[in-house]
Parts: C-alpha cells; sequence; structure tokens
C-alpha cells in the first residue's frame, strides 16, 4: 500500500502565455516537505500533478489533452504532448524553477519557453497553494 500524505488545499494559479494573464483557483491536494513539493487537482476535463525537488519541476496533464514537462534551468528538455490519442515531442527551454516552502503554504514561480514545431510560446506560472484548515 502506498502511503499518501496528501492534504487538501487551496491554490491560485496565475498563468501568462505571451503575455496574456490567467488567474483561477482551484481545490487540490498536496504535499510540503522542506526540498520537495507533490500537489495534484482537477480542472474541467483533466487533472494536474506536479513535483519540484532540488531545481527540477515535473507537471503532468491528464484529460483532453494531455502534456508531460520536465523543467531544469537553462536546459531543453523534450516533453509529451497529445491530443486526441495523437502524442508528438515537445521541447521546453526552462529559465527559472523557483519556490518557496513553508508549513502551511508554498509559492512557485516557472517560467519557460515552449517549443511546438519550431513555434516558441513564452510561459510563466505562478501558484500559491495553502492547506486548508
Amino acid at each position: 500500500m502506498v502511503k499518501n500524505d496528501m492534504k487538501k488545499c487551496r491554490l491560485t494559479i496565475i498563468t501568462v502565455v505571451d503575455g496574456q494573464e490567467n488567474s483561477i483557483t482551484r481545490e487540490g491536494e498536496m504535499e510540503l516537505s522542506v526540498h520537495s513539493v507533490r500537489m495534484q487537482y482537477a480542472e474541467e476535463n483533466a487533472v494536474v500533478r506536479m513535483q519540484l525537488q532540488g531545481e527540477t519541476a515535473e507537471i503532468e496533464r491528464r484529460g483532453d489533452y494531455s502534456l508531460r514537462l520536465r523543467l531544469e534551468p537553462r536546459r531543453k528538455t523534450l516533453g509529451e504532448i497529445g491530443i486526441g490519442g495523437a502524442f508528438g515531442e515537445v521541447e521546453t527551454f526552462t529559465h527559472t524553477v523557483q519556490y518557496s516552502v513553508t508549513e502551511r503554504s508554498v509559492l512557485i514561480a516557472l517560467k519557460y519557453d515552449l517549443i511546438i514545431s519550431g513555434e516558441t510560446q513564452a510561459m510563466q506560472l505562478r501558484l500559491l497553494g495553502r492547506y486548508e484548515d
């Protein structure tokens, strides 16, 4: 049996795509430690999981479309995108992976370029997660 130390939380997620900002609030679950963060939340047609450890962030989305990214600062990495059962590669170039953990909350800042078929999309993700009482 896998031990699950995830606790209920409220997440505020701010995304900036090519300068266009969007903010949403979600209920989710997360587990915080000094050097790592695990969390998951549901979107309308998907489940998103995120894990941060050291300078690395991994993002996985499963649902109406799927996406799997590994973000490592100052490195270009390969990920995967899937739409309608068809899968392809997606590249990322990560500028920053930063997070600050307290006993009850985490603040995450990710800045990266998403490169699909040679087209670059500038991405920023800021996320505040706070345990619910």
